[in-house]
């Protein structure tokens, strides 16, 4: 059943109208977080003629940022004196961050009102722009459709139950809405089919290996792999892994190269560790490969991606390897809101009626959230 999608569709975009008081301009306000977005954050409301007294973080790690003070929650509230008049805005939006504790936290220290992102983003997403799944909460009201079928594609109640919740936590900002995650097992959760071995293993973001390693960890034959690495700092590490552990994986090739829908050259931040991805913004240029011409006779048995956002081009360029191999997917749906559908979606267009699709959490606050396509046969 269906009927929830649009009745809370119809319940964001009400909270998406109501009125902000903390917009008045009087409201004292706080940005839990020191880091990047936090320090955005600070700059669209001191664009916006707001008040911004200080920052707050579980730890006084530095004393000022921005030329503010970093407080820890109780000692905020025990030097301005003004925590039930103030605001505090969530300047936290990653992989770690335990939302409900800082949210425990804050109301014990005596701040009454926290500002999610999903809330923030409903005044100043535009300035903010799209990071990860986060958008304003718009974006979703025309959607229905779409959102309708893509629940009725997932193959068991757990993957349909999660879809669920990702979109109540997407759209109200609760970050209880969302399952604990599987820390544990990412690209092979035990509760759904596993996948074919030997594996022939196309690892789209290898990173530093760290796929790899856990797979021969976790005692998974692997018989091939073509590992993609793009960031030539990751690519060196990579590189030495696989040296290192020919015993387990004696056929391995490894390729300084992005995935991409065709083969060519990409602007690319570099030096950001997993996070580092093809953007307008980047100085640096990188040779980008469609797997269909890169790889047309390796004939995997399983693909990973997790490339930064670049997931839909990159099935794009591997349809004639999924339409012939009809290999496993394992593919990351966070990088952009549109993902939690749009892939799926995708290898249902490319090979229709061939995959079950499951879905599974990795991590806090929507983020290492996979797709699993599984072959039918």
């Amino acid at each position: 059943m269906t009927n929830w999608i649009q009745p809370l569709l119809e319940h964001a975009a009400s909270q998406q109208r109501s009125k902000a008081p903390w917009l008045d301009g009087y409201s004292p306000i706080f940005i839990y977080g020191t880091g990047t977005f936090a320090q955005d954050v600070h700059r669209v409301l001191i664009d916006n003629g707001l008040p911004v007294y200080g920052f707050l973080d579980h730890m006084e790690k530095v004393s000022y940022i921005c030329g503010l003070p970093v407080y820890t929650p109780e000692r905020a509230a025990e030097t301005t004196g003004f925590t039930e008049k103030s605001v505090v805005i969530l300047g936290i939006h990653n992989y770690q961050a335990n939302v409900p504790g800082i949210n425990q936290r804050l109301e014990n220290s005596g701040f009454q009102r926290v500002v999610t992102p999903v809330e923030l983003y409903d005044f100043f997403g535009q300035a903010l722009g799209v990071r990860y799944w986060l958008t304003s909460r718009d974006f979703y009201f025309p959607l229905t459709a779409i959102l309708e079928k893509m629940y009725t594609l997932w193959e068991d109640n757990e993957s349909k139950s999660l879809f669920q919740a990702i979109l109540e936590y997407r759209l109200t900002g609760d970050a209880t809405k969302l399952p604990a995650p599987d820390l544990i097992n990412p690209y092979h959760p035990p509760d759904i089919p596993t996948w074919k071995t030997p594996l022939r293993f196309a690892d789209c973001g290898a990173f530093d290996g760290d796929t790899l390693k856990d797979f021969i960890k976790n005692k998974i034959k692997i018989e091939a792999v073509a590992a993609f690495e793009p960031d030539l700092s990751n690519y060196a590490k990579l590189a030495q892994f696989a040296s290192a552990h020919r015993q387990e994986v004696p056929d391995i090739c490894v390729f300084p190269c992005g995935v991409y829908s065709s083969t060519i050259q990409l602007a690319f931040e570099t030096g950001r560790g997993m996070a580092s991805n093809i953007s307008s913004k980047g100085t640096h240029m990188i040779q980008c490969v469609a797997m269909d011409d890169a790889i047309p006779t390796f004939a995997p048995n399983l693909i990973k991606m997790d490339i930064e956002g670049a997931e839909y081009d990159a099935l794009l360029g591997a349809r004639e390897i999924i339409s012939n191999h009809t290999p496993g997917l394992a593919v990351s749906l966070y990088h952009r809101p549109e993902h939690l559908w749009q892939l799926p979606l995708t290898v249902e267009n490319i090979a229709p009626g061939i995959y079950k699709f499951y879905m599974r959490l990795h991590a806090l606050n929507d983020f290492e959230l996979v797709l699993y396509a599984i072959p039918k046969n």
